[in-house]
């Protein structure tokens, strides 16, 4: 049986290739114009620039942020969409609206037992909880240490005008503490064990507190040294602290850039493609910002020297986290009937040689996301088993994890996937049934903190990222006939190798006592997924449709054959 099992193997691998071409021979054009066109010293220019500012929509360094973007696309040339001629096809906007509550900025910050400081917002980027207030110059505050804040621990404490210390969320903290018991600030420590806190001691996690206009507190954050120091002191009596904040809270707008390089044929049905320009970080997320600023940019030029004309459209958004893509992605329907693929650039600069952590596709949802096994592996960010119903089959997963891998042979740089995990731009794509990937790092001992700074960024990895994704859109929206073919047989070559995998590891299960009717299951899960993903490929529309639909059914026959083949070697 085991002769017969790799002689239908090969096969089945001989029908999938037919009448195909292979990736690697597709995307070579698209490869060799995109390495020779982009600029990663100009994306890492962008990214130097971006990185300076505590970016919180609305405030001045997220709208410099978005300016300093348009000007890089105008030097490329796109045109202001209000004064672009119906031929222009390189185009930009601002999209801007009011915002339901005030920004906010950290201008300067100090923390200080005695004359002793511990922490200063020039080294300690984070150390002011987004939304806190000024203290209105040094002022002096009694500390008081509670190990762990909640209603009952606070009941009959006298904390008017006091500071709150813990280790815990810091709004959480400010909510009882401030709100309730009407102290007039916390003192918190927290962060997650990747982030390696008792190596990198000064690293300070940013996130914030409400804002509470009545109360106008105040949230500092400690490093894992500060916080030792001040743990310790305050423990053994000496229970003043110097607090001076100045920030600024103020009414603003959101601004949200829109760059689109007009489709030929197609200009309705688009590629899209986000990267958010809020949070404080140099690789999260001016990493995103500049290279996708120099992707568009690269695009142009291409563009305009005739290299490559794009029959759909391919649109360019950054702004803030989510909420610009998912505004864009629902404010309108009939554009959204046009969005076929989205793509998210969310910390795609990393020197992983000081980060840790490697590049990762973030797949749509697929099986490995309900049976995380093999070389199916969930970040440290984490992820949660899905359901079958949650599964979005795709040609999309593995086109991109073949032009990466490609990349990666070529350029010496290591590339993986991870299985679907949210929480990024790439989630209202998902959310609206359109195709949705993400490209990011992890696991980044440096990720949401202080630490993450330009030289934690590489100008290589961000090239390598930025000619991917340049790559992919091109591949998608040139509408090239060969591509429903292409896409067909990459899908084909991806399924006959996972069901390999997949036997081996069912295989396994059964030796160690697994269920025979679970280990059917996964396998049954994705040959049906592949199923779906090779009917997928009909929405690129081929032309010679009756004849790529005689290929898609052997395909599909081949498949299914196969699946039959390895259930009955499970036993």
């Amino acid at each position: 049986m085991k002769r017969t099992l790799i002689l239908f193997l090969g096969i089945t691998l001989s029908v999938f290739q037919a009448n195909a071409q292979q990736l690697d021979s597709f995307i070579e054009d698209y490869y060799t114009m995109a390495d020779a066109e982009f600029n990663q010293e100009s994306a890492f220019e962008t990214v130097d620039y971006v990185q300076q500012y505590w970016r919180l929509a609305g405030n001045e360094g997220f709208n410099n942020s978005i300016y300093h973007v348009v000007e890089k696309l105008k030097n490329a040339g796109y045109v202001l969409e209000e004064n672009a001629k119906a031929t222009d096809r390189l185009t930009y906007r601002i999209e801007k609206r009011p915002m339901s509550r005030p920004t906010w900025e950290p201008v300067s910050g100090s923390l200080k037992i005695g004359n002793k400081e511990l922490l200063n917002l020039k080294t300690n980027f984070n150390m002011i909880a987004s939304y806190s207030y000024s203290t209105g110059g040094e002022k002096e505050y009694e500390v008081v240490y509670v190990e762990k804040v909640s209603a009952e621990s606070l009941d009959g404490m006298d904390l008017k005008g006091k500071v709150v210390m813990t280790e815990g969320s810091p709004g959480r903290t400010f909510n009882e503490a401030v709100k309730k018991h009407g102290a007039a600030g916390v003192i918190t420590y927290g962060l997650p064990a990747y982030n390696q806190p008792e190596k990198h001691q000064n690293s300070i996690s940013f996130t914030g507190i409400s804002n509470d206009e009545e109360a106008k507190a105040f949230g500092v954050l400690l490093s894992y040294k500060a916080h030792e120091i001040l743990k310790k002191t305050v423990l053994a009596g000496q229970t003043k602290v110097k607090i001076n904040l100045e920030t600024k809270i103020y009414e603003s707008e959101e601004l949200t850039l829109v760059a689109e390089v007009k489709g030929s044929a197609l200009p309705n049905e688009r590629f899209v493609f986000s990267a958010h320009v809020q949070e404080p970080g140099a690789n999260d997320n001016a990493t995103g910002v500049g290279a996708l600023g120099e992707v568009a940019s690269s695009t142009a030029r291409l563009l305009k020297a005739g290299k490559v004309n794009p029959a759909r459209t391919i649109t360019y958004l950054f702004g803030d986290e989510i909420v610009s893509t998912r505004r864009y992605v629902q404010e309108d329907a009939e554009r959204a009937k046009g969005i076929k693929w989205g793509m998210s650039l969310d910390m795609v600069g990393e020197n992983t040689a000081i980060t840790g952590g490697s590049f990762l596709i973030e797949k749509m949802p697929d099986p490995g996301a309900i049976w995380t096994r093999g070389k199916e592996k969930h970040s440290e960010w984490g992820g949660r088993p899905l359901k079958k119903e949650q599964l979005k089959p795709h040609y999309f997963n593995d086109l991109t994890i073949g032009v990466f891998d490609m990349i990666g042979e070529r350029k010496n740089w290591e590339v993986n996937y991870n299985p679907f995990e949210g929480g990024s731009d790439h989630t209202p794509f998902l959310q609206a049934n359109i195709p949705g990937l993400l490209l990011w790092h992890f696991t980044d001992q440096f990720y949401h903190t202080d630490q993450d700074r330009i030289d934690k960024v590489s100008p290589v990895t961000l090239k390598n990222v930025g000619i991917g994704a340049m790559i992919i859109s091109f591949a998608l929206t040139e509408n090239n006939d060969r591509l429903a073919h292409v896409m067909l047989s990459e899908a084909s070559m991806a399924a006959t190798m996972r069901l390999q995998a997949e036997l081996k590891l069912s295989q396994e299960a059964l030796a160690n006592g697994g269920d025979l009717a679970e280990q059917k299951d996964i396998i049954n899960t994705w040959a049906d997924y592949y199923r779906d993903v090779f009917n997928a490929t009909l929405d690129i529309e081929p032309k010679g449709m009756a004849a790529f639909k005689e290929n898609l059914q052997a395909t599909q026959d081949a498949l299914m054959g196969y699946r039959n083949m390895i259930m009955g070697q499970l036993k």
